[in-house]
């Protein structure tokens, strides 16, 4: 029999029972003394909450979950935030209340509740026990809704869901993008690709999410299989813990220190009954479903936080008395005049959130999530520019309230024992927070003057008045040079068959390849008479035992593993990547790596690896010891570098995207007989995380066919290099221009670097063809900026097809 999933809460309607609480209290409320365990509470007064707009049922679960966060939840804040501990058992508490699955339907083990009771739970949350552990249950409530809308004819999502507040599962979404940061979620760094009937394979890089290797499954959107640049067309998946990479410990910000929020990876091979809905659902999902539950929540954890502020200062100034003039703090009308105006701005942002969780409430049969299996029913979009408004209200005036607060306390407030400043460092957060409050202000008013539609959110359309007026800035000379750039870019588009070779983009790791990974599966024999054997393979793993360990840092390490025999090459070329296996739990997981040391360096490979706080490989490697053995496979892709093909190679890199270059000079340096000239341009945060700084310079000293140049985020005192990101500037200045020879750019590093990097090789007039890029998103990546139809770098020096 077909479940069927409906809300199940507060007999049914819950609309009308306030509807009622309001009438029978509007004539007479009573304003009953808060309480704060066994006395009373030190805060704003229950007269000044709006109670009228909760159910008994949800008035009742509002004053336990006050106790639980006295007991409980509050006494760990100080920790979360001093410790950047991520608020576990706080979370797991909530579930003692049915919390983890507040807006799941009763049918499928939650409370079914509806919006204004997650408005009232997150901002109790956020006022009495912690912003932050408010915060990563607000992006649980929006992973839980990814699934809601998401469940129906999934059985595996529904038996998720059932058992969310049973087992204290806790989830979050990732939506975010590192090249597109708080601008706009736009998925350029994600890629989906069928397998088979029952396989799909993810990839997914996201900037930024909040419990970030700490939740136990996750709620992400990435592009559709074949989404052929329609970033409309986007799919979404429930993956797991084990599924995830991620380095949380790097993560230091202002406030909200418990979230444990950051840069992750989703990589590996899922099941099709982990999808949420169906192939292309994914816009549907974020617009019905993700979106409004992450303003509503986020709203309310905003809210909770100008109230909390103002209940610690009405504590100390009502207690705090000055003895010279015999007076309390709060007896200065200065500071009433403070209080009368947080207390007023804050209420009617809470007034305006109940009032859109209403209709909502409304407007979505009272959170019924059983009518999403009709796939046009989209009632909450109606509301989107309401959200944005609350959103962007309640942000602002957080940083309002807890700045006055803080001046309201004086000196005390400044000081973090009582607590002010460490809700002002929270509250800042809101209005950073994608979509920011420019992004907001800048929305709503275009929305207003030119209509919704004139967002453009997926840009899909032009901006013809726009157009139209930077046109008539060009003289005649620039409009020239433009139209010919057009023309150009014109009769690509409209060829009719791919510049491109038809196996790129075939293969999901390797999509310049125009051809399977070249093997060097040829014996090698060297001047000594020795025989030199191919010790890895394409096709089948091999085992190699791990030979040394060398610690560079506590996040990094260099490890060498030797090869079946002490006279063995490795069988790649210089450039090319391998993969990794590790048997754990009885799971196979498996990671690619770019070796450092040569082919040719004998019966070894030396791997450097940078540790993550969470992902299973690099767990593993940190807890390698010499004589361990691990399986090994390659070449498995990456750009493939022969000797005397190129005039000039370009290496741009950052950070640890260092390893293919590095390996690649190398292989240059050590063969007098190789007349390509190498120039790398590298990006480092500070003088210290140059990795291989010495033996890059002092390859560039003796060797006049490498040039080596350093650019540093935090540069010190003495720098006198370059600083910044590499950017059209840098480029400009350090790279050769095109000019006949044979050139090849080759760039590794975040996608952040890349895409930047693109745009400063196209203004410049490089030809797409000549750069290739490290990644999966590479071909993607020079799409976006060239354009669909571009010709493509092969993998090759030569770019033979």
């Amino acid at each position: 029999m077909k479940e069927t999933i409906t809300n199940g809460t507060m007999n049914g309607n819950g609309i009308h029972e306030v509807t009622n609480n309001l009438k029978n209290n509007s004539s007479n409320r009573e304003c009953i003394p808060k309480s704060w365990g066994t006395k009373e509470f030190w805060g704003c007064g229950s007269e000044y909450d709006p109670d009228w707009v909760l159910t008994g049922q949800q008035k009742t679960l509002r004053d336990k979950l006050i106790e639980l966060c006295r007991t409980t939840i509050r006494p760990r804040a100080v920790e979360c935030d001093t410790d950047y501990k991520y608020p576990r058992e706080s979370l797991d508490s909530l579930a003692s209340l049915g919390l983890l699955g507040l807006i799941i339907p009763k049918e499928l083990g939650g409370m079914g509740e509806n919006h204004v009771c997650c408005a009232m739970v997150i901002e109790t949350i956020a006022r009495y026990g912690c912003p932050s552990t408010a915060m990563v249950y607000t992006m649980h409530l929006v992973g839980c809704s990814m699934l809601l809308l998401g469940c129906h004819q999934r059985p595996h999502v529904q038996q998720l869901l059932r058992r969310i507040n049973k087992d204290k599962l806790i989830g979050t979404s990732v939506h975010s993008d590192p090249a597109t940061g708080g601008h706009n979620w736009f998925p350029l760094s994600s890629k989906c690709a069928l397998v088979d009937e029952r396989t799909v394979k993810l990839l997914k890089f996201g900037a930024w999410a909040t419990s970030a290797g700490y939740a136990d499954w996750y709620g992400v959107q990435i592009v559709s299989p074949k989404f052929d640049g329609d970033f409309t067309n986007l799919s979404c998946f429930v993956v797991y813990r084990d599924d995830v990479r991620a380095s949380s410990d790097d993560w230091s910000a202002l406030g909200m220190h418990g979230n444990m929020s950051g840069p992750i990876i989703i990589e590996g091979k899922v099941s099709t009954d982990q999808m949420l809905g169906n192939f292309g659902d994914g816009q549907r999902i974020g617009e019905e479903a993700a979106g409004p539950f992450f303003y509503l929540c986020s709203s309310a954890c905003w809210n909770g936080i100008s109230m909390a502020s103002m209940d610690l200062a009405r504590k100390h100034t009502t207690r705090r008395a000055h003895a010279d003039v015999g007076m309390r703090v709060c007896d200065y009308p200065i500071v009433q005049d403070y209080f009368g105006g947080c207390l007023s701005s804050t209420n009617s942002c809470r007034g305006m959130l109940l009032l859109l969780c209403q209709g909502l409430d409304q407007a979505t049969d009272n959170c019924n999530w059983n009518r999403y299996a009709d796939p046009k029913w989209n009632p909450r979009e109606n509301f989107k520019v309401w959200l944005w408004q609350s959103k962007l209200e309640t942000s602002e005036n957080v940083i309002k309230v807890t700045q006055t607060m803080l001046k309201a306390c004086g000196g005390t407030g400044y000081k973090s024992d009582l607590g002010v400043e460490r809700l002002m460092r929270d509250g800042f957060a809101g209005c950073v927070m994608s979509a920011s409050s420019e992004l907001l202000r800048g929305n709503l008013g275009k929305s207003m003057l030119l209509g919704i539609e004139s967002l453009d959110c997926w840009q899909m359309h032009c901006n013809e008045r726009v157009l139209h007026n930077e046109l008539n800035k060009m003289d005649l000379h620039a409009k020239k040079a433009l139209m010919a750039k057009l023309q150009k870019e014109v009769k690509i588009e409209e060829i009719k068959e791919s510049l491109n070779h038809p196996y790129q983009d075939t293969d999901f790791e390797n999509p310049f390849n125009t051809m399977p990974p070249h093997y060097v599966d040829k014996t090698i024999i060297t001047s000594d008479g020795i025989r030199h054997e191919p010790g890895l393979h394409p096709n089948k793993w091999t085992t190699l035992e791990l030979v040394s360990r060398t610690e560079v840092s506590d996040k990094m390490a260099l490890f060498v593993f030797g090869l079946p025999s002490e006279s063995d090459h490795t069988g790649l070329l210089p450039g090319q990547y391998l993969a990794v296996q590790a048997t754990i739990a009885g799971k196979k997981h498996l990671r690619y790596f770019s070796p450092i040391s040569k082919p040719n360096d004998f019966g070894q490979i030396e791997l450097a690896l940078r540790f993550e706080t969470h992902g299973i490989i690099s767990q593993f490697f940190q807890n390698l010891k010499v004589g361990s053995e691990m399986e090994f496979m390659g070449p498995c892709g990456g750009f493939e570098y022969e000797s005397n093909t190129l005039d000039e190679l370009t290496l741009i890199a950052s950070g640890g995207g260092i390893t293919p270059g590095l390996q690649v000079i190398r292989c240059i340096m050590s063969d007098k007989k190789d007349n390509t000239e190498v120039n790398l341009i590298y990006y480092s945060d500070n003088y210290q995380d140059i990795l291989y700084r010495e033996e890059l310079d002092e390859f560039a000293a003796v060797d006049g066919r490498l040039t080596v140049v350093h650019t540093l985020g935090d540069a010190p005192p003495h720098w006198t290099g370059p600083e910044g990101f590499i950017d059209a500037d840098i480029i400009g200045r350090f790279v050769t221009k095109p000019n006949g020879r044979k050139h090849k750019i080759v760039l590794c590093g975040g996608p952040t670097m890349v895409l930047s990097c693109l745009y400063a090789f196209k203004a410049l007039h490089f030809e797409s063809e000549q750069i290739f890029t490290y990644g999966q998103f590479g071909t993607e990546q020079i799409r976006k900026v060239y354009g669909r139809n571009v010709k493509l770098s092969g993998h090759r020096c030569d770019n033979t097809l």
